[in-house]
């Protein structure tokens, strides 16, 4: 049991090693069941053991830490790009209900609509480059984060809104003094929900656009039968994706407890 009379920041660093542990155990534990129940040829499932020892190479992971950072940025750049896009029109939706039930069904349609089968058409209209990466990574990320953002700032306390606009407060003023610090943690699970989609969306572009980073070694993999690398990606790229997780939630965490002394 962790002491009380702890710090609260060595606790709050004890409980993200605690819940990335389990992280990891969870994940070992469920691709060694995967690879007990499902018949297939160790030459193309590799177990948590073939992993290790593929990663224990110098050479292979020098190979591979390019094109992680490659995936990465491409991830980082859609992700910013559909994390402000949704913050701008979800404030535009917040001051306006008819902007809202005009365009909103419109936008939460669109996400039905497969990525894979937009991407060629973006491709073409903005290329194979940095442009039509971070517009396909901006897309996967936009419509989730908007809905989540969207509900935050709908969730802010009338009584608090109407004792602002008494004593003479403007809408823009009850939307920053009242309406964007309630919604601060709904826009942190935002970040959380659409930081791991951002990287599927990296490496949708990649498998689809550039062919550049992880997502193009890995189709290529694939091809070539290089199962022992193409595994390993996949296991880098979920260690990122769970280690980028809990650190947001550290960061959740630590300006939400901020906010609510500061209130």
């Amino acid at each position: 049991m962790t002491s009380p009379y702890l710090p609260s920041r060595l606790r709050l660093a004890a409980r993200g090693a605690l819940v990335l542990l389990g992280s990891v155990t969870a994940i070992v534990a469920g691709w060694m069941i995967f690879l007990q129940t499902v018949e297939v040829s160790p030459y193309v499932a590799k177990s948590p053991l073939d992993v290790w020892n593929y990663l224990s190479v110098a050479e292979h992971r020098a190979a591979m830490w390019p094109l992680l950072g490659r995936t990465l940025t491409d991830a980082a750049l859609g992700f910013a790009s559909g994390l402000l896009l949704a913050a701008a029109v979800s404030t535009l939706l917040a001051f306006s209900r008819p902007l809202e039930e005009m365009f909103l069904p419109t936008l939460t349609t669109l996400r039905a609509i497969p990525m894979v089968t937009l991407a060629p058409i973006i491709v073409l209209a903005l290329g194979r480059g940095t442009a039509g990466t971070a517009f396909i990574g901006a897309a996967v990320v936009f419509v989730p984060a908007l809905l989540t953002m969207l509900q935050g700032l709908r969730a802010a306390p009338r009584a608090d809104l109407d004792v602002c606009r008494a004593f003479g407060g403007s809408a823009w003023t009850a939307y920053v003094k009242v309406g964007l610090p309630h919604a601060v943690p709904t826009w942190f699970t935002a970040a959380r929900i659409t930081v791991t989609t951002s990287i599927v969306g990296a490496l949708l572009a990649e498998w689809l656009a550039s062919g550049a980073g992880l997502g193009g070694q890995m189709m290529r993999d694939a091809n070539e039968f290089q199962f022992a690398r193409l595994w390993s990606s996949v296991v880098v790229l979920t260690a990122v994706c769970v280690a980028v997780h809990q650190v947001l939630a550290l960061l959740e965490r630590a300006v939400s407890s901020r906010m609510t002394a500061t209130r």
